[in-house]
């Protein structure tokens, strides 16, 4: 592997699983960014390995017909929504492509039924968390933004985003006047180049009202509460204001520090309310969320007195939603406030008979064994996909029936290759577009015991 800066003509044929095209010339594929399907590009390289070309386009020779014109001016440069100049129904497509792709390439399951995408309520506006990072330019300019599709991926200076609401960008606008330009441009926290604070703006879609956290690295940090004091005055819908201090990445363990107002927002997924902490995890578009909370119940079957078991659970939406079928639940998770939240949310429910337990999932079903037999196993693993040994733990208890939820389309047809080994078939796929205007996809698939 090498770095290059070849050039070539190319006219792309289709979309690989990172959004980038895909175009065949002299015995090489080149993965190109910023083509799409029908594209004639002038491509320069970046990296050349024997037989693959990465990529990106230099200049459009001739754009594909299905090319729009793309709703947001920094599309091409901040590099978070690379398939925006692609129709809603084309990316759908595209995305299905994909999945059946990574099953057959890489679970090897040939034939497997994968559906259409089930389409977002909304392609734009849909988001109701957003995560920009504070830095500075080569120049020393101070920048609020995303990581760009740049190989430098340097920061990619943000005014509005198009996939977040007007309150949100109302919000993001008196970031950038306070801490860029005004009182707090000389907080030094914000701008450490070897620990980056993070902007982080959550909406609740139940309430309409905003949250906003700064996430990073523990020091002095007084702008903050002036902040808090003027932003609220000019954004009534800002209810909430905190500082999250952890470890770069990590899931769950944070600090947070209220600056003003509450340190959660109430949020409805499945029926089901929720005081979600600031640092929880709850799916990003609630609309589409909606969606695989029916999707999930619908696959799940009858649910009356079934025992069924949520690993990677979070506050554990699933597990309450068919808990109010009939179902007994038992919820794995290892953030202690999403455990603690989702408590709280059964006990104000009914008190929904279900079972929070705080553990790696991997320990939680090695000290399981083979115990006990739910009749429905549920996992929403993050990107990474199920951990070491949680396929045989979850094929040691014999469930009837595992639906594996998955936001990457490759540690899906492993993990399913895992499971299918031991003893399951997949029965269906069904992708949901989450995050339109990407190339990233969720999907449910359902696989059931061979007798």
């Amino acid at each position: 592997m090498g770095v290059s800066d070849e050039t070539a003509e190319l006219v792309i044929e289709g979309l690989a699983s990172g959004g980038r095209g895909v175009a065949r010339q002299d015995g090489l594929v080149w993965l190109v960014d910023g083509a799409v399907p029908g594209d004639r590009v002038l491509a320069v390289a970046r990296l050349r390995r024997p037989r693959l070309v990465e990529g990106r386009v230099l200049r459009l020779i001739e754009p594909a017909p299905v090319r729009r014109a793309s709703p947001c001016p920094i599309q091409g440069r901040c590099g978070g929504c690379p398939w925006m100049v692609l129709p809603e129904a084309e990316q759908r497509g595209w995305k299905r492509r994909i999945v059946v792709d990574a099953l057959e390439r890489v679970g090897g399951l040939l034939g497997v039924s994968v559906l259409e995408p089930i389409a977002s309520p909304r392609s734009l506006g849909y988001r109701n968390k957003v995560e920009l990072s504070f830095g500075r330019t080569e120049d020393g300019r101070r920048v609020l933004g995303y990581h760009g599709s740049d190989p430098s991926g340097d920061l990619v200076d943000v005014e509005r985003c198009l996939l977040q609401d007007d309150g949100a960008n109302t919000i993001l606008d008196l970031a950038r006047s306070f801490f860029l330009d005004g009182p707090g441009a000389e907080a030094r926290v914000l701008f450490d180049p070897g620990h980056p604070m993070r902007l982080v703006l959550r909406r609740s879609e139940l309430s309409g009202s905003l949250l906003a956290a700064f996430r990073g690295p523990g020091g002095p940090f007084p702008e903050i509460e002036e902040f808090a004091r003027i932003a609220r005055e000019r954004s009534p819908g800002l209810a909430s204001i905190v500082r999250i201090v952890g470890e770069e990445g990590r899931r769950g363990g944070a600090r947070t520090i209220a600056a003003a107002g509450e340190a959660w927002m109430e949020e409805r997924l499945g029926g089901i309310v929720f005081r979600l902490p600031a640092t929880s995890f709850l799916q990003v578009n609630p609309g589409a969320a909606e969606l695989l909370c029916s999707l999930i119940a619908d696959l799940a079957g009858p649910v009356q007195e079934v025992d069924v078991l949520e690993l990677y659970g979070g506050v554990g939406a699933f597990s309450l939603t068919l808990a109010r079928r009939g179902a007994r639940a038992e919820v794995c998770e290892t953030d202690r406030e999403a455990v603690e939240c989702g408590r709280r949310a059964a006990r104000e429910h009914g008190d929904l008979p279900v079972r929070y337990v705080r553990s790696d999932v991997g320990r939680f079903l090695h000290a399981r064994g083979g115990h006990g037999r739910p009749g429905l196993v549920i996992a929403d693993p993050p990107r990474r996909g199920l951990g070491k040994g949680v396929a045989e733990g979850i094929a040691a208890l014999r469930p009837g029936r595992i639906l594996l939820v998955s936001c990457d389309p490759a540690t899906l047809a492993r993990d399913a290759r895992g499971l299918v080994a031991r003893g399951y078939a997949v029965r269906q796929v069904v992708p949901v577009d989450m995050f339109p205007q990407t190339p990233h996809v969720e999907a449910v698939m359902l696989l059931e015991r061979r007798a």
